[in-house]
């Protein structure tokens, strides 16, 4: 899956070991549709844990941070969505937004009930979970 819209590039391939996408060029609106059919396809594909590799990624929007964290939530326990390796931008974005990766590298968004010990996204230095209610 490749997309080219405008200004915008962005390539997105399934990967079958460990089953994900791996992820490079631009995220943003223009290839948000295409991010989200592929992150379904990811959650339908397979039973077991999706991985991310983000490590290409030149540029992500918090749109696409979004999609990426709501398919996060919405995995059923005990499947998990792993990002690694994952970019600064998207890491600052994340951290920005309340969202943290654990030491796994699995991808714990406050909202989704499970407080995990995290690491801060910039030392590795633990964390209480953030909660965006207070």
């Amino acid at each position: 899956m490749t997309a080219e819209t405008g200004a915008s590039h962005a390539s997105i391939r399934p990967v079958a070991d460990p089953h994900g996408l791996s992820i490079s060029g631009e995220l943003d609106r223009e290839v948000a549709p295409m991010l989200a059919g592929a992150l379904a396809w990811a959650v339908r594909s397979g039973s077991g844990d999706i991985h991310l590799d983000l490590g290409g990624v030149t540029f992500i929007d918090v749109a696409a941070v979004r999609l990426i964290a709501r398919t996060a939530t919405e995995l059923p326990t005990p499947r998990r969505l792993i990002a690694d390796p994952l970019t600064p931008l998207a890491s600052r974005l994340l951290h920005l937004m309340g969202w943290r990766l654990g030491p796994d590298r699995n991808l714990y968004v406050p909202l989704n009930g499970h407080d995990p010990p995290c690491s801060d996204l910039y030392g590795g230095r633990p964390i209480a979970p953030h909660d965006p209610a207070r």
